[in-house]
């Protein structure tokens, strides 16, 4: 398998799995102000799993060198992958586990907008933003650009510290013939 690909599953399991224990905690109702706590999560968890793609790419290779590039590109083939398996469940999410995530959300969002001093009538444009967003294409684009992007951001950093040259070509060492007897 493909050392981009099984990371991007990885990646996109282990964001479901977080999605899942955040909804059952109640980080995606009750809890929802706590929210952001868990992206905090999901970016550690991001970074490790980037990280260990990366790295894996580099030992995958005949002589262990990465090139800044090619770790740049794994981290954005690792980000790609993942964030169509958490698009495709996002949709799934939303629509079957936890449909009341937009009011909740927008219930918190509220609260923020009323503390800053937004009129009524401000907040109900918001709010109708906001409810579109969470509809699955306009919900799908965002992903795609903000977590690939988040990705690439985090692969331009981890691909400084685990490129590596390759080993120079060395003549083989060639031993001195034995004196003659």
């Amino acid at each position: 398998m493909n050392t981009a690909f099984f990371y991007g599953l990885v990646l996109g399991l282990a964001g479901i799995v977080l999605s899942l224990i955040s909804y059952f905690l109640g980080f995606q109702t009750d809890k929802i102000a706590m929210e952001p706590w868990v992206g905090l999560v999901q970016l550690a968890v991001s970074v490790t799993v980037l990280w260990l793609g990366i790295r894996a790419a580099r030992e995958d290779s005949k002589d262990k060198s990465l090139t800044y590039g090619r770790g740049v590109r794994t981290g954005f083939l690792i980000s790609l992958y993942s964030t169509l398996i958490s698009i495709v469940y996002s949709i799934i999410h939303l629509t079957y586990i936890n449909p009341a995530y937009p009011d909740y959300k927008i219930e918190a969002l509220r609260h923020d907008w009323a503390r800053k001093g937004m009129t009524d009538a401000q907040m109900a444009s918001l709010e109708k933003f906001t409810r579109m967003l969470f509809s699955p294409v306009p919900m799908s684009i965002y992903l795609l650009i903000v977590l690939v992007a988040l990705g690439v951001v985090i692969s331009l950093v981890l691909a400084a510290f685990l490129k590596r040259a390759a080993a120079p070509d060395l003549p083989p060492v060639i031993s001195p013939e034995p004196p003659p007897a």
